[in-house]
């Protein structure tokens, strides 16, 4: 078993890594086009971040592992949510902006709620679903688009001044290495490469462990291939409130959990039909209700605003649902 868990980490950082080398390139790409640096942070890198979790669903869903894919998704929106957006409030205060407040949480809330109507329509997730899912997250992303293009690179681009000489000048020699558009194209075939070979490497041995230790593959998911998947988002998150740029930290939170529940699951849907538990309900019902909960946080106490205690509540509310779920 203990082989296992190694090559499970090593699955992890090859995911990680790929999904790194495809942002790289694509971003690149799409500055070529002339996007704006605000507009490929909020739809490239938003996928970006999720996509560790995209492919480690279609990896278990053509496998057959359903308790996989959907306890993936789940757990890792909870990750975001509860641990990292919390870790990201206990080491400063997050701000929330209004269209945080007003549009993308209630997106996300209603993505969570659409996952658990489809869902319970048969028990299973399928194409047709998966393609409304897909629909609806394409609509996202050109609202998202829209109002970058309308903010112009006023936003996050001028939001980080406070990198030091030496990373300027590695950005700068990363700049003049991906010059070239082959090799933008050489970084997004690497990346895919590795995230296919890390979501096997996480879905065959997560299998493996979850048999030797006699727990479900339900809860593997929900936990260690969850919190495996989310550590791009955790090492955002936690990097970005030192720096004091907590917006991002929230942008990539709220962004990746839309992008987790509408393309993570619908992705999946369209390629084979995904069997539903439903002891999944009570996840996707809690999920909903902690979203709402952080919309309630700003306007408890300093107003738009996540505080420190709420956010170590969050973090707390994360570790009794981890014991929740284990044991139940």
């Amino acid at each position: 078993m203990l082989a296992n868990l190694a090559i499970i980490i090593v699955g992890f950082a090859l995911l990680i890594g790929g999904a790194n080398l495809l942002v790289d390139g694509a971003s690149d790409i799409a500055r070529r086009f002339g996007l704006p640096e605000r507009v490929v942070g909020l739809t490239i890198v938003a996928i970006g971040t999720s996509l560790p979790e995209l492919v480690v669903g279609v990896a278990s869903a053509l496998e057959g592992h359903a308790d996989m894919a959907y306890g993936n998704v789940v757990g890792s929106c909870m990750a975001n949510l509860l641990l990292i957006l919390g870790l990201t409030a206990v080491i400063r205060p997050v701000g929330l902006s209004r269209c945080t407040q007003r549009f993308e949480i209630p997106v996300s809330v209603a993505a969570v709620l659409a996952l658990l109507a489809f869902s319970n329509l048969g028990q299973s997730l399928n194409a047709l679903e998966g393609v409304a899912m897909l629909v609806a997250f394409a609509l996202f992303l050109l609202r998202t688009a829209q109002v970058g293009l309308r903010e112009g690179e006023s936003g996050q681009d001028d939001a980080d001044p406070l990198g030091t000489p030496e990373e300027e000048a590695e950005a700068g020699l990363m700049a003049r290495l991906t010059a070239h558009p082959l090799v933008n194209a050489l970084l997004i075939i690497v990346g895919i490469a590795l995230l296919k070979v890390g979501a096997d490497f996480v879905v065959e041995n997560s299998v493996l462990v979850a048999g030797s230790l006699g727990v479900s593959e339900r809860v593997i998911g929900i936990t260690v291939v969850a919190l495996g998947t989310c550590l791009p988002e955790l090492v955002t998150g936690v990097v970005a409130a030192m720096r004091g740029n907590t917006d991002i930290a929230v942008g990539n939170v709220v962004g990746s959990n839309i992008s987790n529940v509408l393309l993570v699951m619908g992705v999946p849907a369209m390629i084979a039909p995904i069997p539903y538990d439903a002891a999944y309900n009570v996840d996707l019902g809690l999920l909903a209700v902690f979203s709402v909960v952080l919309v309630g946080f700003c306007y408890v106490g300093r107003r738009h605003t996540i505080t420190r205690g709420q956010g170590l509540v969050f973090v707390m509310a994360y570790l009794v649902y981890i014991v929740f779920s284990t044991l139940r």
